[in-house]
Parts: structure tokens; sequence; C-alpha cells
């Protein structure tokens, strides 16, 4: 069965009283998929819509959601067709899909598998052909505007946390990381400042003592030379 990605680009949240909340994305399809459409045109020329809804009860089993091609109209361009994705999806995995989206982030890619499968080698609506460039994708929104989803898979990001810087070496020509002083490192800091000021001090009171000597006993040696 046909797995196709898409990446998501903006996202809402629809909250309404009595009713199941929904998510809903504009999608494009991925930069290296490739889908063509029996129409005319290809699918990542088409802007779409996906709609996630909070599944209450319990899936069928068969099918999680549908892909629906959005014809523009008689006269119309091409381009102006749409498609829309819609899935229910449990409590549980709508929710971790919409703490991402309330972080402010996106996906990374969602994947489908679309088409209703008839046979081991054959589905119906999206299916593979070979093609000039090789095998290729190819849904028949003139048969099948609506195709089966039977499987919904989402691609969320995680934010892993900065490891801590390792020691450098005294070679290394990497600066060195200023880490704010403890508690204890700043009461080491004063008593050593403390100490030292106390020995500078007494080492000062010394010197001028020592200076007080010398001037008395200069005093008294030029006194004992005027009265001799």
């Amino acid at each position: 069965m046909p797995l196709v990605s898409f990446t998501p680009t903006k996202a809402r949240l629809v909250l309404e009283e009595s009713k199941e909340s929904v998510l809903v994305m504009k999608v494009v399809l991925a930069t290296e998929e490739s889908v063509e459409l029996a129409s005319g045109g290809t699918l990542q020329m088409l802007s779409g819509v996906l709609r996630v809804r909070e599944r209450k009860s319990e899936g069928n089993g068969k099918a999680v959601g549908s892909l629906v091609f959005v014809d523009a109209g008689r006269g119309a361009a091409q381009e102006s067709a749409k498609f829309q994705i819609n899935i229910s999806i449990s409590t549980k995995k709508f929710d971790a899909l919409l703490n991402v989206a309330l972080s402010g982030r996106l996906p990374s890619k969602l994947f489908i598998d679309a088409g209703e499968k008839i046979s081991r080698t054959e589905t119906r609506g999206l299916s593979y052909s070979l093609g000039p460039k090789g095998r290729t994708k190819v849904w028949d929104n003139k048969s099948f505007a609506t195709v089966l989803v039977t499987n919904f898979t989402a691609i969320l990001p995680i934010n892993v946390p900065e490891r801590a810087l390792p020691p450098s070496s005294p070679d290394s020509d990497q600066p060195l990381v200023d880490l704010p002083a403890s508690y204890g490192q700043v009461s080491e800091l004063a008593e050593e400042l403390t100490l030292f000021r106390s020995e500078t001090h007494h080492t000062l009171m010394v010197i001028v003592s020592l200076f007080a000597v010398i001037a008395l006993l200069i005093l008294v040696y030029n006194l004992a030379r005027f009265f001799w």
C-alpha cells in the first residue's frame, strides 16, 4: 500500500463545546515525494489541509481516516484544486500531538498509508505505476476522489537538553567558562582577606614602632653631643 509523506507548515486548534477537538494543519507534499493525479498534474502542485480529530471511541480497525480530492470546479485552473486529509486518533496520541503544537512547534513529517487493498499486489484509488522515470505513485482522483487512509504516522520533535561542557586542559586554546562562586568559596575568601588585613596591620605597627625607636635614639645622640 503506497506510503505518502507530507510536511506541515501551519497549525491551529479548533475547540467547540460538546464536540471533539480538531487540530488543523496546513500541509504540502514532502520535497522528496511525488504523486501524479489522473486528472492531470501532480499532488505537490496543490495545497492541502490535515484535520486530526480526537477519537473518543474505539476505531473499526480498518481505516483511520480518508484522503479527499477537492475539485476546483468547472473552468477553474487545476492549481485551484485542493486535498484534505481527515484523521482520527486516540486521546493519548492526540494529546501528544497537541502538546507539540501548543509549544509552538510542528511535527517534522507526517505519513499516511492510502488506498484500498484489493489483492496482494493491487490497491484501489492510490497505486503504483511504471513510467519513463520509473515507479511512481498515481492517485486516480477521477474515479476515487475519496481514498481510505489505513495508517497515520507523525514524527514529533524532541528537545534534548545541552550537555555540560567538559573541563578544558591547560594546553587547550578554548576559553575557560567562568562559573559563579559558591557560598563556601565566598566565605573562605572573606576569611583570607580578614587574615591578610590583620597580618598587614601588625607588620605596619612593627615598622612604625621601629622608626619611632630609631628617631628617639637619634634625638638622644644629638642631645648628648650638644651637652658634651
